[in-house]
């Protein structure tokens, strides 16, 4: 295996999933569909290139195994994204969900503990599209205070949602992107999106 020297989690959306296996992922996501063996520099290729029907699977890297790429869900399909999650918590301890994507301003977290959704906020382009849960432990830390209701969206005792934010909260959930380069690849999967 080689080392891992580029990462995502800028203008990419990702699930990180902790205490679960790549097979346990793979059969419990029927949008999700094994496509073959592949190195993670070839995996974020593919992404790249055919960012509307491929998705990469990796790990584990300290527990996490992660799901990526571009077509994985808009951040208004927050439906899609909580049944998502509640398939992989069959399998998974915890479930997170991350996307980022600064051109069309849209953003989106989500934790999801033993098959329970704890929070989970989705917004872009002015629309807030969900917002469930209390305000996280690591969201006061990040002295994020998001609006819950479209009508606050631009009211300015609140804070607006950025990529980096989005970035922060996965280190502080999961694991940032970032902490793998320089690691050594694990398995590594091509996945076929629907």
């Amino acid at each position: 295996m080689s080392e891992i020297k580029e990462c995502f989690g800028y203008k990419r959306m990702w699930f990180a999933l902790k205490g679960v296996e790549v097979d346990q992922v793979l059969s419990c996501c029927p949008s999700l569909k094994y496509a073959g063996e592949i190195t993670w520099e070839e995996g974020l290729r593919q992404i790249r290139e055919n960012w509307q029907s491929k998705a990469m699977l990796s790990g584990p890297y300290d527990g996490w195994i992660f799901i990526m790429g571009i077509c994985l869900w808009d951040v208004s399909e927050v439906e899609e994204i909580v049944n998502t999650m509640s398939c992989m918590g069959n399998y998974a301890e915890e479930v997170c969900f991350f996307a980022s994507h600064r051109v069309s301003d849209s953003y989106a977290f989500a934790k999801m503990e033993k098959g329970s959704m704890v929070r989970l906020y989705s917004c872009g382009d002015g629309e807030l599209f969900g917002c469930v849960g209390e305000r996280s432990a690591a969201e006061k830390e990040l002295c994020l205070k998001l609006p819950e209701c479209e009508e606050d969206l631009f009211g300015d005792e609140f804070s607006i949602l950025e990529e980096e934010d989005v970035l922060d909260l996965s280190e502080k959930w999961a694991m940032r992107p970032e902490e793998l380069i320089g690691r050594e690849e694990a398995r590594t999967v091509l996945l076929n999106w629907k």
